[in-house]
């Protein structure tokens, strides 16, 4: 599940999100109102991990804009200690659940994933980018007829990239998506795991480096 974590403290962001990859999720973090506003706007997400607490536009206006622009994603707020007021509010203004802080990772992930049972996702069975076809049910790739073995690093990257053909990926989002930060990866891993897929996968080349830019993939021309 595509879900977008909103978290001004970085390093707990960081904790959330490896907590929701371990769970089978795929987190994106940013760490301020109006950029979350702006990922949520350009991108669908399945749902939203919201810190009511943020810098600048606090999350009660992140949530306001997303319900008056009729967006349905799930959110989750994470609310103060004790203000119920907050709760009550954030509930009031579309949220789909709310948990206080300070709080178990592991609630937090049973929420995400109760919400997840409560609104099934409505995601493709299949990747497929050209004859490059990913099933996502028993993590199988094929182009046109033959089968590639990928590693598990590799295949995140890859299902990544395949969930949006034509988007441009820059290094760090990539490190980011497939990587969370864990230690400290630079841009060179991504350069390595790309080459890696290229050498298993592109003849034809699908994927493509957009100079300056970063990686997409997209069907050959």
């Amino acid at each position: 599940m595509q879900t977008l974590v909103v978290e001004d403290e970085v390093r707990l962001a960081q904790h959330i999100s490896r907590a929701l990859i371990e769970a089978g999720h795929e987190p994106t973090m940013v760490h301020d109102g109006e950029t979350a506003l702006g990922e949520a706007e350009a991108k669908h997400y399945d749902l939203i991990v919201l810190d009511v607490m943020l810098p600048g536009m606090d999350g009660f206006e992140v949530l306001r804009r997303l319900r008056g622009a009729k967006m349905d994603t799930r959110v989750l707020i994470l609310t103060a200690r004790g203000e119920v007021s907050d709760r009550v509010t954030g509930l009031g203004l579309g949220a789909d659940d709310d948990l206080e802080k300070p709080y178990a990772t592991q609630d937090l992930v049973a929420r995400v994933s109760a919400l997840r049972r409560r609104f099934p996702e409505k995601a493709p069975i299949k990747l497929k980018v050209g004859d490059l076809v990913l099933n996502l049910a028993d993590r199988e790739l094929y182009r046109g007829p033959r089968r590639i073995e990928l590693s598990a690093r590799e295949l995140t990257l890859l299902r990544v990239l395949m969930r949006e053909p034509g988007r441009i990926f820059s290094r760090t989002e990539l490190c980011e998506r497939v990587w969370e930060r864990e230690h400290d990866y630079g841009v060179k891993l991504v350069e390595a795991f790309i080459s890696r897929l290229r050498k298993k996968i592109d003849s034809p080349p699908l994927i493509h480096t957009v100079r300056y830019l970063g990686y997409t993939i997209r069907e050959p021309e």
